[in-house]
């Protein structure tokens, strides 16, 4: 359990990456903001949380393991409700939610990118 990193995953370098090579700015892992957003672009007030499929139980990937059941099912469980309180919590006060799956980010790169790229440039527009 020690080698799971809850920062800078192989998911987040890679949309980040994206970013950068795009010359987008951005801040990362924002501690102050609800929830310690992964992205924030702070001007726009979008904030964006690249989920773990395991972690937060994507229901097309989610494989729920075969010992201490309960347990895992309780976890994941939380993890959900605690992200409904986030996503509540930051939209009363004015944020823009963006939340992707760990999976989507490594294998749809280019799609996560342009709907990034589409709710950045609607945002500057209004």
């Amino acid at each position: 359990m020690r080698s799971i990193r809850s920062t800078n995953t192989l998911p987040e370098k890679i949309l980040m990456n994206e970013l950068r090579r795009k010359h987008i700015y951005f801040a990362k892992h924002v501690k102050k903001i609800f929830g310690t957003p992964d992205i924030v672009f702070r001007r726009k007030r979008i904030v964006v949380f690249i989920d773990s499929d395991f972690w937060h139980g994507n229901m097309k990937r989610f494989v729920l393991p075969t010992s201490n059941i309960s347990y895992w099912k309780k976890k994941i469980e939380s993890n959900k409700i605690r992200d409904k309180q986030v996503n509540y919590k930051l939209k009363n006060d004015g944020w823009t939610i963006l939340r992707f799956w760990e999976y989507d980010v490594t294998h749809n790169t280019i799609h996560v990118m342009t709907k990034l790229t589409e709710i950045l440039e609607n945002k500057a527009k209004s």
